[in-house]
This record gives C-alpha cells, structure tokens and sequence, in this order.
C-alpha cells in the first residue's frame, strides 16, 4: 500500500488495476516484508527523539501511519500525520515534495473516515506546495492538478471534474506535454465511462461512446501508449451493453503478445450501492441509508484472490475485518466479474497467476446540516472505499 506520491500513471485509471505480488501455483506463498507496528513507532519516537530533519521525519510519519491504517487504526493514523504536518507544513519550501507526499497521506486517510472537507483541502494543499516549489511546465505539478480533479470527482461534483480534466488537456498541450494532455483526456472519459455505468441512460452512454471514439480516432503524438485505455474503455462500455468482442479481442491480443508483467483489469461491473441498500431494506435490516442509527466507522475489510494466467478471478475471500461485514456482498459480487489481460508465462513456461489483496472501508461523509441542526453529523448516503494494500 501507498499513501503516498503517485506516478502520472497512477492517476491515470481508475479502471486499471496492478496489484502486486504472490506467485508460483504450487506453493502460492504471499511473502510479507513490511516492519511491523511496534517497529515502524519506535522509529518515529527515535528519529523525534534525535531532532532528526524533516525529510526524515516525514518517511518514519507515512511508514508508520500505513502500518496503523493497515491495522484499521484510521483515527490514530490521521493523527500521526497531522501531528507531522505540524511540525513539518513550514518546511515545505525545502522539502516540498516530501510534504505534498504528508498532505496526500492525510487526504487518502481522511476521506476513509468521512472526512470529506479534510481530504479536500489536503489535496488543494498538496496542489499548492508542489505549485510553489516547482515550474509551472513540471510534471508533478500536472499529476497534482490531475488529483485535484480527481477528487472532485471523488465528492460527486461530476461536471466540475470533467471541466478541470479537459482544461488541463489543453494547458498540457500548450506546454507540448503530450502524454499528460492524454492522461488528462483519459480521466474524462474515465469519469464519463463511470456515469454511463451509475446514471444508466442512454444519453450517458452515447456521450461515453463517441468521446472514446474520438479520442481512439485521433491518437496523440508521442502518447501512442494510452490508446489501450481508451480502448479498455471501449470495451467495458461494450461489454456493459451485452457486446463482449472487443473484450474478446483485447484478450486475444495480450495472448498472441505472450501475456503481461502485471495484471491489466479489462473489465469489471462497478459496485452497485443502491442494490445493497434494496437488498437491506427488502430483507428488513438496517438501511444503509439510514446513517444516523448505522454505524460506519470501524467497518472495513481486507479481500484477497488470485488473478490465474487466463486473467480469471478466483473466488474471492475476506482475509480480515472489523465490524459487521454484511456490506461486503456486492463488493465480492464486483470482484467476481472481473476479467484481466493473461499473464505472461515465467521461463520454465508455467503461469502461476498473482495474488491481490485491497482495503475496502464503509464510511459515510461528515456534514453539517442532515437534520438541519448545527450539529456535525454523517451523510444519509453510504460510501464505500477501496485502497490497495499490495501496489
């Protein structure tokens, strides 16, 4: 898992997917390297208890704040890091990149616990430091703004979102940033692939379509390597209207190429809220909308599966939880549809497939008028959130 820096690649996709690793089909072995929690606090305290620089403390800050996130101690791994963000956020004209890494690990732990506002103003905050330390032409500094749209998009402020990620296609390709104007268009389209699935009318999806076509018809000098997204797209918008050919041939392809290095999700039916609150409501339990008499904090799980050399999903399962986990069918449900590129065959020809594993929380968002009074409370609509603890 990281909390922290991602490469422009990372904010490319969120359809995409590259867990990391376990192999080998006969002793399928998860090997497991991280320190544990005692170590990673004990290196803090030390590296406190010295006086040690910024750039020092902030690493031992994010290695123990994903132990204690992995823990599913959110509450105090959001303390960890606003703590260093206190002693830390006035060195970030020496050390900016260190300290956007500190402001986007709070963001990323904050909108796991509802902290809509929090990660918000985390990611505006990383935005700015990266802006102020580094040329205006610089990569990070597009990857930066890309997160922002992102987590406009992550709020629900869908139009906001598309508008930010097109206006960044065009200050990129000013700048002759080729492959960041791509990435950015990809984003959108992205998004506009996500309402087709979530709004399901045909308006959606015919604006989803014809922007891929588009982009696939008009293929971006020196960025001729994320025409695969699009077509990725292209090909979950097919298979969500009952066309599974271009998957199909897709599969194909990475086959006739002999498979690749690390797993490339083609397909997967998104996670479906509103069947599992029917399903609650039908069944006469609790109503996931119903925030005010559910509790939300506290309820995560870890779910792992094998990705086979065919790109097929193994039955997935829940490796560990805290509190009631009847939330989770339609996230296994999600899982299961999943289909990936074939793996690439190790030199003695066998393909022992990968193993993944990822955090999903239920949260719901804090806000300050649900019932109309000042009092803070969370939002009637349920989230859940997905973090991958192997990349």
């Amino acid at each position: 898992m990281n909390l922290r820096r991602p490469t422009l690649l990372f904010v490319l996709l969120a359809g995409i997917s590259f867990p990391a690793v376990a192999q080998n089909d006969d002793k399928r072995e998860i090997v497991v390297t991280a320190r544990s929690l005692k170590d990673t606090e004990n290196d803090l305290k030390a590296c406190l208890a010295r006086g040690c620089p910024p750039d020092e403390d902030i690493k031992a800050t994010l290695a123990h704040a994903e132990n204690q996130f992995v823990e599913g101690d959110y509450r105090n791994a959001r303390e960890t890091l606003a703590k260093s963000l206190g002693r830390n956020r006035k060195h970030k004209g020496q050390y900016p990149i260190e300290v956007s890494d500190l402001l986007r690990a709070n963001g990323n732990v904050a909108i796991h616990l509802g902290e809509a506002d929090i990660y918000r103003l985390s990611v505006l905050d990383m935005r700015d430091t990266l802006k102020s330390a580094l040329k205006p032409d610089d990569y990070r500094v597009f990857g930066a703004e890309i997160e922002v749209a992102d987590s406009r998009m992550k709020l629900g402020y869908y139009d906001e979102a598309s508008d930010k990620y097109l206006q960044l296609e065009k200050q990129a390709l000013a700048k002759n940033l080729p492959q960041v104007a791509a990435i950015a268009r990809l984003r959108d389209l992205s998004l506009r692939v996500q309402r087709a699935e979530t709004e399901k009318t045909e308006f959606r999806k015919k604006e989803a379509v014809e922007a891929i076509d588009e982009f696939l018809l008009q293929p971006r000098k020196d960025a001729e390597q994320f025409k695969i997204v699009a077509e990725v797209l292209k090909s979950r918008m097919d298979r969500n209207n009952g066309n599974s050919e271009t998957t199909d041939k897709l599969i194909a392809r990475y086959a006739a190429l002999g498979g690749t290095d690390r797993p490339l999700l083609l397909h997967s039916k998104p996670i479906e809220m509103n069947e599992a609150q029917a399903a609650r409501a039908a069944a006469g339990g609790s109503d996931l909308n119903r925030i005010g008499t559910q509790v939300v904090e506290k309820r995560w799980v870890d779910i792992g599966f094998w990705i086979g050399a065919d790109g097929k999903v193994d039955e997935p399962e829940i490796l560990r939880s805290q509190g009631d986990t009847k939330w989770t069918d339609v996230v296994l449900k999600s899982i299961k549809t999943r289909i990936y590129a074939p793996l690439k065959a190790e030199k003695d020809g066998t393909s022992p497939g990968i193993y993944a594993i990822e955090r999903y929380s239920l949260t719901a968002q804090y806000e300050d008028d649900v019932t109309g009074t000042r009092i803070r409370q969370r939002s009637p609509v349920a989230k859940i959130e997905r973090i991958d603890l192997t990349s």
